[in-house]
């Protein structure tokens, strides 16, 4: 696997996470979801620029799945891209 599928692999990931965002209401809201609290200062900036182009680690996509319930997601849910062969 070269560096072009693991970039595709975490774009369907991102989207996925961008799209609980947006259900969600915004930066905010998404960051009370999950980390259960209103954000101080630039935390919910942070946690922003870490959903749109942060390193996705398994940590952290483990608490997304947990905190919004996503436990039926399957891999290919989460990693899938429909026109990829």
């Amino acid at each position: 696997m070269g560096a072009s599928n693991s970039c595709v692999y975490t774009s369907s990931a991102r989207e996925l996470v961008k799209r609980e965002r947006k259900k969600a209401g915004g930066a905010k809201p998404f960051f009370e979801k999950i980390h259960g609290r209103p954000p101080v200062g630039n935390e919910s900036i942070t946690f922003n620029n870490k959903v749109n182009r942060g390193s996705y680690t398994a940590a952290f996509l483990g608490l997304i799945i947990s905190k919004l319930e996503l436990g039926n997601t399957s891999l290919n849910d989460l990693y899938g891209n429909k026109d990829r062969k």
